[in-house]
């Protein structure tokens, strides 16, 4: 699909994407274009991430969140991908049994905070007085983070339950562009491991992968929100994290392009953090949520100009398989 901008006294622009969903389109097709594939293929052992990336006010967290129930009309991408990834669990255990094997999947969440370039766990309760959560680096594992609480799941009800936990805990503050504005990077991850013997004298074949499913802070500039003290901090923090992750992208597309280039990971904690994901070894997708009204005419271009450089990325991603 494409996308046609314009700014007063400028020429139209047309940016071009995979898909464009508009004001019309329902919860269910933004999840079947965005989110079925990453779900899908954590099942299979490949890491995905999605990321709703756009100014305060234009829809991320509704597209991310959606209503309250995982089952209501307007859910959105993550209970949706819950419900998708339990059912693919099943079937994954049910194609076994049929074929005289066994299959064994554990299914853990995590959900964290970047706020002021601070990790905080969303899934303990703020007096917990234990180590900080913190991004590491080792050969094996890839990028993680420490001192972060894991909670064993066995259902979409239970994982959204947490899930919702979680939110209620995330910052959130009034600024001019939206009342309910949140105020931090949130990144909810699903981790999933199986063990497969596909018949009885098969070997047993074991499959581990992450899903991040990333509802970022708006990308607004200080002056459109009158951000002052305690907000201007945060937009400071904010900007400086999502200009960390611009870099990365354009340092990305450099590579793709065959050029040698620095990737700055260590830049943000929230590039960091994604590093495996954005540098192509996982299922990763950009949701670039942008509003309609003239007002937001250059959020919505600055919006559109970073999705079509996120575009040129090259994925391989592999099957983290034993």
């Amino acid at each position: 699909g494409s996308v046609r901008e314009s700014v007063a006294g400028k020429a139209a622009l047309s940016f071009a994407y995979d898909h464009v969903c508009d004001q019309s389109s329902a919860q269910e097709e933004i999840f079947e274009r965005v989110g079925r594939d990453a779900v899908d293929g954590v099942v299979e052992g490949y890491h995905g991430c999605v990321l709703a990336y756009g100014q305060t006010g234009a829809g991320k967290t509704y597209s991310m969140q959606g209503g309250d129930a995982l089952d209501a009309p307007n859910a959105g991408l993550i209970p949706r991908a819950l419900k998708r990834l339990f059912e693919r669990c099943e079937s994954a255990r049910n194609a076994a049994i049929e074929a005289g094997g066994a299959c064994e999947i554990e299914v853990k969440c995590s959900y964290l905070e970047i706020y002021n370039e601070t990790l905080r766990d969303l899934l303990m309760n703020t007096e917990h007085d234990g180590p900080a959560p913190n991004v590491r680096e080792d050969a094996k594992r890839g990028t993680f983070v420490e001192n972060l609480h894991e909670e064993r799941v066995h259902g979409a009800e239970q994982t959204y339950e947490t899930f919702l936990r979680g939110a209620a805990n995330r910052r959130v503050g009034q600024t001019n562009m939206n009342a309910d504005s949140s105020r931090s990077h949130s990144v909810f991850t699903i981790s999933v491991e199986s063990r497969t013997k596909a018949h009885p004298t098969a070997p047993t074949t074991k499959k581990s992968a992450l899903l991040h499913l990333v509802d970022l802070a708006g990308s607004e500039r200080q002056k459109s929100t009158d951000a002052a003290g305690e907000r201007l901090k945060e937009a400071s923090a904010i900007n400086k994290s999502l200009s960390a992750l611009g870099n990365v992208i354009k340092a990305l597309v450099d590579v793709a392009d065959g050029k040698e280039r620095h990737v700055p990971y260590r830049d943000s904690k929230l590039t960091f953090l994604l590093k495996d994901a954005l540098g192509g070894r996982a299922r990763c997708t950009l949701l670039a949520c942008v509003s309609p009204a003239h007002v937001n005419v250059e959020e919505t271009m600055s919006t559109l100009k970073f999705a079509q450089r996120a575009k040129l990325v090259k994925v391989r991603a592999v099957a983290n398989e034993e």
